[in-house]
């Protein structure tokens, strides 16, 4: 990998989590302050989203790649399944959480999607559980226990909870299933994050 290509990633990473940090804070202010909907702000968020990268493909003189994707019927198939049970679930129960919520407990509940992708890939036998993932587990959700809770259950609030961790649960479908579709042509795939 050549410097540049090294520099530009990591800038795009840094922006990425600026950018989802900024999100979170106004999403909140939006709901709470001007009244805009769930429903409104998550279809205007993702088709936004799908046409800057449609644009992106576009121009990048690979129009031919667009349309490439539907020609395949079980390409077709587990993109429409990515896109409502993976993209769509996770995008309205994590701004439903900030909804109900806050910003501040759906993200900290996001920094849980690590913990399952590890229970997933050993489940699914991809890697061999180490003491390290252990560690890593337990103390994510010592940690996050501690930081909802301020180590009292009685401040517990369930309700913008629920609907945050589905976005942790579904982790290991929207991080794995990206990859088998850029493999299946789908190109700007690999862009798309939760």
């Amino acid at each position: 990998m050549n410097t540049y290509s090294r520099k530009l990633g990591l800038l795009l990473v840094i922006l990425g989590a600026i950018f989802w940090g900024i999100g979170g804070t106004v999403s909140q202010k939006l709901f709470q302050q001007f009244g805009i909907s769930v429903n409104w702000l998550v279809t205007i968020r993702l088709l936004l989203a799908g046409i800057a990268l449609l644009a992106i493909q576009f121009f990048k003189k690979e129009r031919s790649q667009i349309l490439r994707v539907w020609k395949n019927k079980q390409t077709s198939i587990q993109l429409i399944i990515f896109g409502l049970l993976g993209m769509l679930a996770v995008q309205y129960t994590y701004m439903a959480s900030i909804s109900h919520g806050n910003a501040a407990v759906a993200t900290l509940l996001q920094y849980l999607a690590p913990v399952m992708i590890i229970i997933y890939t050993v489940i699914r036998r991809q890697a061999v559980l180490t003491g390290q993932d252990v560690i890593t587990v337990c103390l994510a959700l010592i940690g996050s226990f501690l930081l909802l809770t301020n180590g009292s259950i009685s401040k517990y609030r369930c309700r913008p909870l629920f609907g945050a961790f589905y976005p942790v649960w579904h982790s290991p479908f929207i991080h794995c299933m990206p990859s088998r579709l850029s493999s299946n042509s789908v190109p700007l795939l690999s862009l798309v994050g939760p």
